[in-house]
């Protein structure tokens, strides 16, 4: 019997992200090292005169290491999903035009979700010229070395440039006026809309924009927006990482597959290095449950923050580190808490709902074929 569609864009999407788990976690870690390294010799790793050149070889190593190494090989997360994505669809014909199309998708901005869409159009439609296009075995290799690859990058970068990347981009600027417009109103609304943001795409560009504003409120207006930017960015990754570990008490049973579970531990620690894209795997398996998770608990968690006094000056980092420079870190830490508690009891308990619908699916089949 056949699986159905979404089984097989599940099994698909699930090639692209096991390929790119490796790459999260290994930038992940190197800019944890870095950062690490920074805070216990006193220098801020991500200062860019740090990379050309300083008397303290050290110090410009980690730098090195953080904004280089790291920072580079995060980039390639988007190329390499949507480059296996497509892979997953078509083979070995569609990386080409899966890589070109996820670089796309990081450059304008149209982050996992433009990365996810490139790559699904890369790969279906190299399966689709391959199967269409009729061309004697003497001159295959035209095909498959020329024609298609050529074909087909042509035709991501026409849709990265004219669908895909302007629908992100419409997509970020409405966010972005959305959080321009609550930081003109009450303090807790603008700590509880930084917050949720943060957690929307996991550093993508509504990331960047939330944190951004929240630097403009903290240092000029002096509203409390630093600490809950720093607490949306850790929750996600915290709570997965936790949900991980504790499902099987939570509903006596593993319900993350061996793939999710080997990057739980990554996720969790990265989480409390303040970094937030361990989660994204997670986020790209179900988007539109966990993507709201994640807001939902982030938000919540920043709320908590600032009703319970907590500041932070500008540069104060998420890392755990971090923490006990802020007025009151109670707070901080009572937020982390509720908000990745929120997140982690949400993806156990969806995950257990997919599970068990996958077997009762399962079941009826073997009952049929019986």
């Amino acid at each position: 019997m056949k699986n159905s569609r979404g089984t097989i864009f599940q099994q698909h999407l699930m090639t692209g992200i096991s390929y790119m788990i490796p790459v999260v976690v290994s930038a992940g870690m190197l800019m944890g090292i870095g950062i690490m390294a920074g805070q216990s010799m006193g220098f801020d790793a991500w200062d860019g005169k740090l990379l050309q050149g300083t008397p303290n070889e050290l110090q410009s190593f980690f730098a090195w290491m953080t904004q280089v190494a790291g920072a580079g090989m995060m980039g390639l997360m988007f190329p390499v999903f949507a480059a296996f994505l497509a892979y997953g669809i078509a083979d070995k014909l569609a990386l080409a035009p899966g890589f070109i199309g996820g670089l796309l998708a990081q450059k304008m901005g149209s982050g996992f979700l433009g990365a996810m869409l490139i790559g699904l159009l890369a790969g279906y439609s190299v399966k689709y010229l391959n199967e269409k296009i009729k061309i004697k075995r003497t001159f295959m290799p035209i095909k498959t070395l020329f024609i298609i690859p050529v074909a087909t990058c042509v035709l991501v970068v026409v849709a990265s440039r004219y669908v895909v990347g302007p629908i992100g981009q419409l997509f970020i600027n409405a966010i972005t006026s959305v959080i321009n417009l609550v930081g003109q109103t009450g303090e807790l609304a603008v700590a509880v809309v930084i917050g949720g943001a943060m957690a929307f795409d996991l550093g993508g560009p509504v990331n960047k924009t939330a944190l951004a504003l929240s630097m403009q409120l903290n240092t000029d207006a002096g509203i409390s927006a630093w600490v809950p930017a720093m607490i949306g960015a850790v929750i996600p990754p915290i709570g997965i990482g936790l949900a991980v570990f504790i499902d099987k008490f939570v509903v006596r049973r593993s319900v993350f597959d061996d793939g999710l579970r080997t990057n739980g531990m990554s996720c969790f620690i990265l989480g409390f290095m303040g970094i937030s894209e361990g989660a994204i795997p997670f986020a790209i398996k179900d988007p539109l449950f966990m993507i709201p998770l994640n807001v939902v608990g982030s938000a919540v968690g920043a709320g908590i923050s600032h009703i319970m006094g907590t500041y932070g000056t500008v540069g104060v980092p998420a890392a755990i580190w971090g923490w006990p420079l802020a007025t009151n870190p109670l707070g901080w830490v009572v937020g982390v808490v509720v908000g990745s508690l929120i997140v982690c009891f949400g993806a156990i308990f969806r995950m257990n709902y997919l599970v068990k619908k996958k077997e009762k699916e399962e079941d009826v089949v073997a009952n049929v074929v019986g």
